[in-house]
């Protein structure tokens, strides 16, 4: 499209400069679609003399400027702002006609920009030169649309692909473009929302008086009664009535793709992320009747192998929408908690080929990391989740990015009876029946850190810290201390392992200690194995991993206790922390900057070998003391 810049520049015979040479910086880029030879005498008087917007005004200056023609020309100036033309052209044949300072100013305040020229016939040839150059201009707009309606396939689907069409026809057409439903109101609207004459039409304003044409298309798909407004000063011609009309066909088809991505892809997936996590906090049977509509297979099977895959931040979506094009057979969520992980839960009867083809996924995606847990009953998918998590941290250390199975958990060692006895007894006060919320929240709040529990439970961070609060309450615990966390997910371990055949014999409850004294031959034994990488390291990092538990995870007090600097302590806790498996924060300060499930069992195997940290149940008040029948 022309513009001021074009015509002062490229077309020299004209001899056009702007009056102020600062304001040619400024209204360079002002397009210019024709330009209106206006007499001056004539001007305000007769209303259809005046150019359309965006047409650059010409007006011949015969005599010397006195104040009845400064006054016109303000007039003037006034009027052509009204009509959104590009300027005013003050021509003078022979010499630069003088122009009064209040008629500058007068330009100045309106932001219209004032040129002078002394050329004369050579504006005869100048619209049809334009109305070329606008043809051209056409012509490359409906090349572009073409080229809009051949990729549009792949993005119909977008959010943002209705808002986009109709910047580009308001771009092409330099039109106001309304998009309004009787429901839902205005969607999208260029070039802005308040100072639309789009919206007038609409509307029925004031401001509709100054639109003398417009269309209105209405567009088929939606379901609302939705209609493309399109208002201009000036005719559309053939072309802009044909891009008006495709665009109006493209934005239904764009809606109409939205809500069939919605349907085959969006509600799946929140299906499926819903099942998942029912599944992994226990819920076995909402889960098996949430996921039966995606996967059947859940309904029978008998036991299931998990998979976490961890993708990066960048790359998660399109291997996301990979595992569900090619996984029929399996569950596949995005993990909430984790922006970087997808999970993945299959029935053992379709484990081999599922797995298979997620190995050589992995394979092809340099990137890509995955664990996998051995495979677990339904009914410990969480559990199972936990071993594919732990051991997702160790792919990176094998050549196929891989890593199968995870380093084995304490509570499955202890006397089943007495820790099924324990645990209950710890955790009383949150099984009754109306605290099953504060239950449901316990695990996952007391795992992850608050802003990844928090996207994992579906709620917010100070819903997650008020329901913490209230559970440590009622348990007694302080909920801040790596030793009550440690404890109570200690107790959740243990409730959640799968009850073995037969009956438990009625064992009273034991405390801690003496819980922690029972079978104590396989729990060191379980603790030496744990530990090993670290016992066998020559910097001492156990005392530094021991020291650093016993001070709640803070490197500062850790390095006070140990007389080291807070760099090497932090050196140590995140070589252990690679070395262990774990997912240790250790640049901040505080039990509620790591993930402390995979913490725990590392913190009883260090209990078990060194009595650090010097683990220790709180006493319960009388009030705090249920009565529990085992």
């Amino acid at each position: 499209m022309p513009t001021l810049g074009y015509l002062t520049t490229e077309r020299p015979e004209l001899r056009l400069r702007f009056l102020d040479p600062a304001t040619a910086r400024i209204h360079s880029s002002t397009r210019v679609t024709e330009v209106a030879a206006v007499p001056l005498a004539q001007a305000t008087a007769q209303a259809h003399a005046f150019p359309t917007p965006n047409a650059l005004a010409l007006v011949t200056l015969e005599a010397e400027v006195n104040a009845q023609t400064t006054a016109a020309l303000e007039q003037l100036l006034r009027y052509l702002k009204q009509r959104r033309a590009s300027g005013l052209v003050l021509h003078s044949a022979g010499s630069e006609p003088h122009v009064p300072p209040s008629v500058r100013q007068q330009a100045v305040h309106l932001q219209l920009p004032l040129l002078t020229t002394t050329a004369g016939a050579e504006w005869a040839e100048v619209n049809g030169h334009l109305q070329q150059r606008r043809a051209q201009f056409a012509e490359r707009q409906v090349a572009q649309l073409d080229g809009l309606l051949s990729s549009l396939p792949s993005q119909l689907a977008n959010p943002g692909a209705g808002g986009r069409i109709v910047t580009w026809l308001a771009d092409a057409l330099d039109v106001d473009v309304v998009v309004h439903t009787a429901e839902r109101g205005t969607l999208s609207a260029a070039p802005d929302e308040t100072a639309n004459l789009a919206h007038a039409v609409l509307r029925g304003t004031p401001d509709a008086d100054n639109v003398e044409h417009s269309q209105r298309v209405q567009i088929y798909g939606m379901d609302d009664e939705a209609v493309l407004c399109v208002a201009s000063c000036r005719a559309f011609d053939d072309v802009a009535s044909r891009l008006i009309r495709h665009a109006a066909k493209l934005l239904g088809l764009c809606e109409q793709a939205r809500r069939d991505h919605h349907a085959a892809v969006i509600a799946p997936r929140s299906v499926r992320q819903a099942a998942t996590q029912l599944f992994l906090s226990g819920n076995i049977v909402v889960g098996q009747v949430v996921a039966n509509t995606i996967l059947p297979a859940l309904m029978d099977t008998p036991d299931t192998r998990v998979r976490v895959i961890d993708t990066g931040i960048q790359d998660r979506e399109p291997t996301l929408q990979w595992c569900e094009r090619h996984l029929r057979g399996a569950l596949v969520s995005p993990c909430p908690g984790k922006a970087k992980q997808i999970i993945v839960i299959t029935p053992t009867k379709r484990d081999g080929s599922i797995g298979a083809a997620l190995r050589q996924m992995i394979g092809g995606r340099p990137g890509h990391l995955m664990g996998e847990s051995t495979p677990q009953p339904l009914a410990a998918s969480g559990a199972g989740y936990q071993e594919a998590a732990q051991a997702v941290r160790h792919a990176a250390r094998s050549p196929e990015r891989i890593s199968v199975g995870a380093e084995p958990k304490f509570a499955p060692l202890l006397p089943r009876a007495a820790a099924q006895a324990w645990a209950r007894a710890l955790l009383a006060p949150v099984l009754a029946s109306e605290h099953q919320e504060l239950l449901y929240t316990l695990p996952t709040g007391l795992s992850f850190k608050p802003t990844e529990a928090a996207r994992g439970l579906g709620i917010h961070r100070n819903t997650l810290r008020q329901r913490l609060a209230r559970a440590g309450s009622l348990l007694g615990l302080d909920l801040n201390l790596l030793n009550d966390r440690v404890l109570a997910l200690l107790a959740l371990d243990i409730l959640a392992l799968p009850a073995p055949p037969g009956e438990f014999p009625a064992v009273p409850a034991p405390d801690f200690t003496s819980l922690m004294n029972l079978e104590a031959e396989a729990a060191r034994g379980w603790a030496e194995q744990r530990l090993r990488p670290l016992k066998a390291d020559q910097r001492l990092l156990l005392r530094t991993v021991c020291v650093w538990l016993e001070c709640n995870l803070s490197v500062r007090e850790a390095a006070q206790a140990l007389g080291l600097s807070e760099a090497t302590v932090r050196h140590h806790t995140n070589d252990a922390s690679i070395m262990l498996g774990m997912d240790a924060t250790t640049t901040t300060i505080s039990v509620h900057d790591t993930d402390v499930v995979t913490i725990a069992d590392v913190c009883f195997a260090a209990y078990l070998l060194t009595g650090t940290p010097a683990l220790r149940q709180p006493p319960r008040t009388a009030e705090q003391r249920p009565t529990v029948r085992y």
